[in-house]
């Protein structure tokens, strides 16, 4: 009777055992058919770069510390002195939003442009200052141009194309903004021979001819503002505007923006 009693028992753990198994390979089976789950699009959204503020009156600084308003006593700069007056002639309060880099150069100009997040500020804004070029120009007080013209012309060719690829990106990201270039002075006064002049003269130039094919767009020469008041506007570093300098700068950007609305 009790071997009976245990094959009975054995018995039914064998059909438990069994039926635990279909019904795990039943599960298993719908499981692996079901279709994929959905991803919401909450789930899919990639994260966006912050977007400016259009509440604002978006005013973007690109370039180098001229941009940047390095030397300038009051930190300010040319773009803080213009939008204390261009606040009198916009709705919405002025945001600005510098992004120049002490010291850059347009290769690095052109980097910084093509990063996500500017691309955001640039479709975002309704004027774009750009100053760049200084620290290259700068280089020319200790070049000997008698061994060096072909170098020369190369980074002359180089900085135009340069500018020509920044001004192509601003407008594939913003057509209407308007773009504001502040064009090269002489900080080396007298210590800048006439020959070196002459090619500070032609970067300008070349930069002005540029600017000339975009119809909202505008370059402000700056070179005449030093060349007469030199001592006045610069620095304690002696290249750099100070606070009078900026404050130049500035009121030759409302001038030629008078009639801009």
């Amino acid at each position: 009777m009790f071997k009976n009693i245990r094959w009975k028992f054995i018995l039914l753990l064998s059909i438990v055992s069994t039926i635990t198994l279909v019904m795990g390979f039943i599960s298993a089976l719908s499981i692996s058919s079901r279709p994929p789950k959905e991803i919401s699009d909450k789930e899919s959204e990639q994260p966006k770069s912050e977007e400016l503020d259009q509440n604002y009156y978006n005013i973007l600084v690109l370039g180098d510390s001229l941009a940047k308003g390095t030397g300038d006593e009051k930190g300010l700069g040319f773009s803080g002195y213009f939008s204390e007056y261009w606040k009198t002639k916009v709705s919405k309060e002025i945001k600005i939003n510098n992004l120049a880099i002490n010291g850059d150069v347009s290769n690095g100009l052109l980097n910084v442009v093509q990063e996500s997040q500017t691309l955001a500020d640039i479709k975002g804004s309704n004027m774009i200052f750009i100053s760049i070029g200084g620290n290259e120009i700068s280089k020319l007080k200790n070049t000997d141009i008698s061994s060096s013209t072909t170098k020369i012309k190369d980074i002359q060719d180089t900085y135009l194309a340069n500018l020509k690829s920044i001004f192509n990106i601003i407008r594939t990201n913003n057509q209407s903004s308007m773009v504001v270039f502040i064009g090269l002075y002489n900080s080396f006064g007298k210590d800048l021979t006439s020959d070196k002049v002459s090619i500070l003269n032609e970067w300008n130039y070349q930069s002005q001819q540029l600017l000339s094919l975009d119809s909202n767009a505008i370059f402000i020469p700056t070179y005449d503002l030093f060349k007469y008041n030199l001592q006045d506007y610069l620095a304690a570093d002696n290249f750099h505007p100070n606070s009078t300098g900026y404050q130049a700068i500035s009121n030759r950007i409302i001038e030629s923006l008078k009639n801009y609305k």
